[in-house]
């Protein structure tokens, strides 16, 4: 079995994993689970060409074996550069008169087998759209190790790809090109027909298994001589029909267990087993395999994104996610957050920024910043292009949102500002805090704010504002001991979006006949008129909160 295996500039990844015998990848759609999984049958196909230059050879040291792009028939790619990460063959030279140096993709595996430890690593070198050679890692003792290595026979099962109507008949080295291409479509029948042909006791076991799914009696294939081709069928509710007229689920683990039955292999990789089954079929179908290849003694590794499956290998498997940088799960409650709520691109996010922020609304972002200018503070570029997510006033959804991501990107670091709410609030990695008032707009100094925008010179008739009519509106709303101190408690407890803002302009609109050209998304204009004298001292102390969490990164 695979031990360990130690991944560097291959597609997406620059990873080293600690393997068991049955490890489950899981993570979202275009996460890097199913290129570990590529990057194994790289490995793999290293090693075979190796081995076979190495009989065909009496040099003592070979410099490097070709390798086809044709011959990666489980990575189908358009050009080997491909494999590369970014796609990056080549580098800036550091050494005297070399200008440019080879990036090269490096898989080293450590493994046990036959009661033995070894390891194993292969390089990569770019030559050509259409080929690369392979050169060995040097180690003492690789005779030994890469003799027990070529015991281990690995084999990658990508998704199912539907079903061909009809199949001809293929040798297993053929069917095994196919499903490398990806055209497992082709070769269901031929799958089933090598199984009863060649280990009829198998046959026997893959028919159990699909009649306890699918309450479905799959019956012998036929090959027609005449025709070459091979038919199937199957019997459900004592009729009989073509194999196409299947499900896709049933066509999916049909092939997955005719595939594992007909391949002697000790390590089956498989790409989304249960991309077409219900949800308490993906349960079965993982129990099935990890039981099944335990007792024969294979290893087993899965790519997935099913939480059924997560839940069904909690305890009986090694759990790695492909969230942020790949890593072993210890907490399997925060990688079903992560996998159900949370999107890739906000993992990519948290790996840039290093923080978030989480605040009521968009207009709470708008008016921070424009804060941050008045004040001339060091958080303003920070609040530029932060990355943020709008949680309105419920701490728990900043924390399950915090806490999934930090599942994938440790290192994280977040700031929640709230409105002023009857919650306890907490302090560790995401820094929660509220206003001591009852929002972001109690701090606008107003009225103020409200008469120097409607005194701004107008850009056209419709921004021609009436000064005098604003400040009679202004007087009626707001009570006159709040006028006249602002300390007053009116200021503090009212909702001043609501109570005062909405009110006064809605009215202001309504008496001049107008339609209502400033909203609360417009709300954070009238920050931009405050002056630095006029802000709350708070304020300076929530925007420096922000700025020692942002700034982290930098620091690390």
């Amino acid at each position: 079995m695979l031990r360990k295996i130690r991944v560097n500039n291959f597609k997406k990844l620059n990873a080293t994993l600690d393997l068991s015998q049955t490890v489950v990848f899981v993570g979202p759609n275009n996460s890097g689970k199913s290129s570990i999984l590529q990057a194994i049958t790289l490995w793999s196909l290293g090693l075979a060409k190796w081995a076979e230059a190495k009989k065909e050879s009496k040099a003592k040291k070979r410099v490097g074996v070709a390798i086809n792009r044709k011959d990666l028939i489980n990575i189908p790619v358009p050009s080997a550069k491909q494999l590369w990460k970014d796609l990056v063959v080549r580098g800036s030279g550091k050494s005297k008169g070399k200008q440019t140096i080879n990036i090269k993709i490096e898989i080293e595996v450590e493994g046990f087998t036959d009661g033995e430890n070894w390891k194993l690593g292969f390089e990569f070198d770019y030559a050509n759209s259409e080929s690369f050679y392979c050169r060995i890692i040097n180690h003492n003792h690789h005779e030994d190790n890469i003799k027990f290595a070529l015991r281990e026979k690995i084999g990658l099962l990508p998704p199912m790809s539907g079903l061909a109507g009809e199949e001809d008949k293929l040798e297993l080295g053929s069917i095994s090109s196919r499903i490398g291409e990806g055209k497992t479509a082709d070769v269901l029948r031929n799958l089933c027909w090598y199984v009863l042909n060649s280990k009829p006791e198998k046959w026997n076991e893959l028919t159990n298994i699909i009649a306890t799914l699918f309450g479905i009696t799959i019956n012998e294939p036929q090959y027609d001589i005449f025709t070459g081709k091979i038919t199937m069928t199957y019997e459900e509710n004592r009729k009989k029909f073509g194999l196409s007229n299947g499900g896709r689920g049933f066509h999916q683990i049909l092939l997955i267990f005719s595939y594992i039955y007909a391949n002697n292999n000790s390590i089956i990789l498989l790409d989304e087993p249960d991309a077409h089954l219900e949800i308490l079929r993906q349960k079965q179908v993982f129990n099935i395999l990890s039981e099944k290849l335990k007792r024969e003694n294979a290893q087993l590794m899965i790519a997935t994104h099913s939480i059924s499956v997560l839940d069904e290998a909690t305890e009986k498997s090694s759990i790695i996610a492909f969230i942020g940088k790949p890593h072993i799960v210890n907490n399997k409650s925060q990688l079903v957050k992560s996998l159900t709520s949370i999107g890739f691109e906000q993992y990519l996010l948290a790996e840039q920024k290093g923080w978030i922020l989480y605040l009521e609304g968009s207009t709470d972002l708008s008016i921070l910043k424009e804060y941050a200018k008045i004040l001339n503070h060091p958080v303003l570029p920070y609040l530029e292009s932060p990355f943020v997510k709008y949680v309105t006033n419920l701490p728990s959804v900043a924390r399950e949102h915090f806490y999934g991501l930090q599942e994938g990107v440790s290192k994280l670091k977040g700031v929640a500002l709230f409105d002023k709410i009857n919650a306890k609030l907490q302090q560790n990695d995401l820094v929660e805090m509220m206003w001591k008032r009852r929002e972001i707009e109690n701090y606008l100094p107003i009225p103020e704010v409200i008469e120097r925008y409607v005194s701004e010179p107008p850009k056209d008739l419709f921004s021609l504002h009436d000064t005098e009519l604003m400040a009679d509106i202004i007087k009626d709303e707001i009570p006159p001991a709040a006028l006249k101190d602002k300390n007053h408690s009116w200021w503090i407890n009212s909702k001043i979006s609501d109570d005062l803002l909405d009110k006064v302009f809605s009215k202001y609109f309504q008496t001049r006949k107008m339609p209502i050209l400033f909203n609360k998304s417009d709300y954070y204009i009238l920050a931009s008129f405050s002056k630095a004298d006029e802000l709350e001292p708070e304020i300076t102390e929530k925007l420096d909160l922000i700025y020692e969490t942002a700034s982290q990164k930098e620091k690390l």
